[in-house]
């Protein structure tokens, strides 16, 4: 979703958009734009923007991040205009429910764990949504880097050793603002 002029004016119209986000979500964007704000000021600029899209996995591209910064208006977002903002980019996205049930999916013995080659495999092989591009090897190893360990304990081992496997939950967590989401057994995975 591109933002609009109107989104950036920094009213509330949609604002709903910022409710239906977890708390910690918004309480880990207002953090990011104290993080952004590197003179304190209350303003974050375009260089400022295309840090954080990037790091939220977003579009930054020159013709997405003009969306932000139109010609004819300010060239800095304050705190409302950027939550308002980034809370409609994240609003569409999965629920946390969706995302669990989607990896769960592959979880064979419900540990919160699931093989990554077979993850990895099924993103780059898989078709995208129409509208939307194929994942390529760099971005796929780079969101699974964090939460990838070997497995210690459990099913699993017989099949060749002690395979890497993805922590979901710990993901899931991640990406929607609330840590761990439990369910994993942390004991079951060996950290790298």
């Amino acid at each position: 979703m591109k933002p609009s002029a109107g989104m950036m004016g920094g009213r509330a119209s949609n604002g709903d958009a910022l409710t239906r986000l977890p708390p910690a979500q918004v309480r880990e964007m207002r953090e990011a734009f104290q993080i952004l704000d590197r003179d304190s000021d209350g303003q974050a600029n375009r260089e400022d923007v295309v840090d954080m899209l990037t790091s939220l996995g977003q579009d930054a591209t020159p013709s997405s991040v003009s969306h932000f910064f139109p010609p004819s208006t300010p060239q800095s977002l304050s705190l409302p205009t950027f939550l308002h903002t980034l809370s409609n980019l994240l609003a569409p996205l999965s629920s946390q429910t969706e995302l669990l049930n989607a990896f769960a999916a592959f979880d064979d013995d419900d540990s919160g764990q699931i093989d990554a080659s077979e993850l990895r495999d099924a993103l780059l092989h898989t078709s995208p949504e129409m509208g939307e591009r194929a994942l390529d090897e760099r971005e796929v190893d780079q969101v699974l880097g964090g939460f990838v360990g070997k497995r210690a304990f459990g099913k699993g081992l017989g099949k060749g050793g002690r395979a890497d496997v993805f922590r979901y939950n710990e993901f899931v967590g991640s990406v929607m603002g609330g840590g761990e989401m439990g369910g994993g057994k942390e004991e079951d995975v060996e950290k790298r």
